[in-house]
């Protein structure tokens, strides 16, 4: 998830009449280092956190030495670090903005958000991709909706008021405690057992448990489906956890309620119309049902388009997400004109957003226009992608500079996409350097975090095999092409259908160079083993594979010939012409 995807939702809460804690504490620096993560997290300034945001050193150590167990043994990346600093930043912010409004100490705060901060880093375990920034920001907004809903009194009961100071001090345990026995007891109306069981759900999500929250939040929206807050909290949750099916009529509802009520305040509500209509477009996606997305997303746009109107710097950031959502949809759609079309319009507002806020909004546009690179290359506007990598790779390497950790792994992607398009431009001298400049990045990341990166390692040796192969350095080719191969091959050992068709193209490519450079035994070998393997994809996906095991048996077909067995080599052309005469054959 980007930057702009964050701020866009964290304006839509803000306006919905959310306060959120974390930017309600600006003045309070960040507590722990976003940018020197290569030996772990450190507290950033210790004297000048205690003196600016009143946390409790000692804990904050405690803490940071607990993080580090984390980062170490799920062995994350830099830029796996950096995010747990920032999304452990936004909640840190969220306790000392509360500790100031309430007057409470900030160290009985942090007794109790301690371990949901070590709760968050578990995200990166079991979800390597998960935008911990996000989560955070999340969380600060459902924290003030949960302050704010539960302060509601329900009752004449007193552990209301008791749950009410648990939350205040974010003793979630204690208040979950104190609610559960309050619902076992079933008392008060129908709308207040509703509502206790949505708090109950909320508190859930605030300690990153989303299964354990779906009862309680499914129970609430029975009760009191008319209830916006309780309706959206269920659908959302059932979107994260990729329950589609059981969201989208829960969306669909709360569209139509939207409308109505846009109708007397449009100012209001067609904020939440677009939103709604950009999770309906991301249910649709999940759905396979690409129309209905586009539909939903394409209003959605049109709304956010007259918001952004009138207040550019709030709305900018949601027109742009749902031009990058479009861009994606289309891409994967095959429709790559109307991709870079999209991915243009996001780039023009990037750039205006960048002009106000360059530290935010920079990253974006790098992203941007490494994608729009893509689709130039792919629509072979080679001289447009060139300048679009190179103007991604200008703020890239701006952004490693400030923050190696951070940013690496996005300026070896671009780079490795540029040594891509040069070599389709025949320009080798210039994809070399590329793929040269991109393996050194991701070997250095590959050592730091394996499980993440070895794969893109993979990717750029094959690229440079290829290189080495189209300029007659056999042994070099052979040699990366190897070290791919090795790395695929222990990938495909713990996820063999992910990680087979790349160990099987790497086989195919060095039965190639092994031909053409005298080596036909070799090459025999290299062959049969990428046919063993395509074979076996095949009968899982004859449609993906079967083109690709017809091009390695007339590759086979060819070399048979050559090594005069033209039995042989007759059978295996006429395998590959029967696979690509099989109906539904691409």
């Amino acid at each position: 998830m980007s930057v702009r995807k964050i701020l866009s939702g964290v304006a839509m809460a803000m306006l919905s009449g959310g306060c959120l804690a974390a930017d309600a504490a600006s003045s309070c620096s960040p507590v722990l280092s976003e940018v020197d993560v290569k030996d772990g997290l450190k507290v950033r300034a210790v004297h000048a956190v205690q003196a600016d945001c009143g946390l409790p050193v000692q804990s904050l150590n405690r803490m940071t030495t607990e993080l580090n167990r984390a980062v170490k043994g799920g062995r994350l990346s830099g830029a796996q670090t950096v995010s747990l600093a920032r999304a452990a930043n936004v909640i840190l912010a969220a306790v000392q903005a509360q500790s100031g409004r309430t007057g409470r100490r900030t160290d009985t705060a942090f007794a109790h958000i301690e371990p949901i901060i070590e709760r968050l880093a578990g995200q990166i375990r079991a979800q390597p991709d998960a935008d911990l920034v996000a989560e955070a920001r999340k969380w600060a907004v459902r924290y003030e909706d949960l302050l704010r809903r539960s302060s509601i009194s329900r009752s004449s009961d007193p552990r209301e008021v008791r749950i009410v100071e648990a939350l205040e001090r974010f003793d979630l345990d204690g208040a979950s405690q104190l609610l559960i026995k309050l619902l076992a007891e079933k008392q008060g109306t129908v709308h207040a057992f509703a509502a206790r069981c949505y708090e109950a759900g909320e508190i859930e999500l605030l300690r990153f448990a989303p299964q354990n929250a779906l009862p309680y939040l499914e129970k609430a929206y029975a009760l009191q489906p008319e209830d916006i807050d309780i309706a959206t909290a269920f659908s959302d949750t059932l979107l994260e956890q990729r329950e589609f099916e059981r969201a989208e009529p829960i969306y669909r509802t709360l569209l139509s309620r939207y409308d109505v009520l846009a109708q007397e305040k449009p100012g209001a509500y067609q904020p939440q119309i677009a939103r709604t209509l950009d999770k309906l477009g991301s249910l649709y996606v999940g759905l396979k049902r690409p129309r209905e997305a586009e539909t939903a997303y394409l209003r959605a746009l049109e709304i956010y388009w007259v918001l952004a109107r009138q207040n550019r710097v709030a709305y900018g950031p949601a027109v742009a997400e749902i031009l990058d959502n479009l861009g994606v949809l289309y891409r994967d759609t095959q429709r790559l004109k109307d991709a870079a079309d999209a991915y243009r319009e996001a780039l023009d507002i990037d750039r205006a957003l960048a002009y106000r806020d360059a530290a935010t909004y920079k990253p974006d546009m790098a992203t941007t226009l490494n994608d729009l690179g893509i689709l130039y290359a792919a629509t072979q506007r080679m001289s447009d992608a060139e300048q679009a990598y190179r103007e991604a790779l200008d703020i890239q390497q701006a952004l490693v500079r400030g923050n190696p950790a951070a940013y690496r792994p996005a300026l070896a992607r671009t780079l490795n996409n540029l040594g891509n398009l040069y070599s389709a431009m025949q320009q080798l001298p210039e994809a070399e350097h590329a793929y040269t400049e991109a393996l050194t990045i991701r070997q250095q990341l590959a050592r730091e975090s394996p499980a993440l990166y070895r794969a893109d390692l993979a990717r750029t040796l094959t690229n440079l095999g290829a290189l080495y192969r189209a300029t007659q350095r056999p042994e070099e080719a052979q040699q990366a092409y190897q070290d791919a191969l090795q790395i695929y091959r222990a990938l495909a050992l713990e996820t063999a259908t992910s990680y087979q068709p790349d160990e099987a193209r790497t086989l195919n490519n060095l039965g190639v160079l092994f031909s053409r450079s005298g080596h036909p035994r070799e090459a025999e070998d290299a062959y049969r083993h990428a046919l063993d393997l395509y074979r076996t994809l095949s009968r899982e996906d004859p449609v993906a594979y079967r083109q690709d095991e017809a091009r390695t048996l007339g590759n086979l077909g060819t070399l048979l010939s050559q090594t005069q067995r033209p039995g042989e080599a007759g059978q295996a052309r006429r395998d590959a012409a029967r696979l690509l005469d099989t109906p539904g054959a691409p």
